[in-house]
């Protein structure tokens, strides 16, 4: 009887962290499919933008974007590279506007999650 207990205090507990970090289930395959084809999407805006500002082929940049599921930010992984190519610091106002690109980006990638949990 006492691991019966043991049992559902275990499970009120794992309820209750659930509950209070906000988990929420695991997408559908249709919500994934969604998120998945706006982040392409969100990319592809960022890397043709990145393109347009540094005057560089879109190849330069999507070779200098990091790995899917990487933890690095996509904009200073750019910018490095091309200052490697150019051998010298972007100026900032390009700097400026690679970053703003890359808060569109994620912004465009967080909007489609939300909207994936509403479907």
């Amino acid at each position: 009887m006492k691991n019966k207990s043991c049992w559902y205090a275990l499970l009120a507990a794992q309820w209750f962290f659930c509950t209070a970090l906000g988990a929420t289930e695991p997408p559908t395959p249709g919500q994934a499919a969604y998120v998945e084809a706006q982040t392409r999407k969100a990319n592809t805006h960022f890397v043709r933008t990145v393109a347009r500002i540094a005057g560089q082929p879109e190849s330069v940049i999507r070779k200098a974007m990091p790995p899917a599921g990487r933890i690095a930010d996509p904009a200073e992984r750019v910018i490095a590279a091309l200052e490697v190519e150019r051998g010298a610091p972007l100026p900032e106002g390009m700097r400026n506007q690679i970053v703003a690109a890359e808060a569109v980006r994620r912004m465009s990638i967080a909007n489609a999650r939300e909207m994936a949990d509403h479907r």
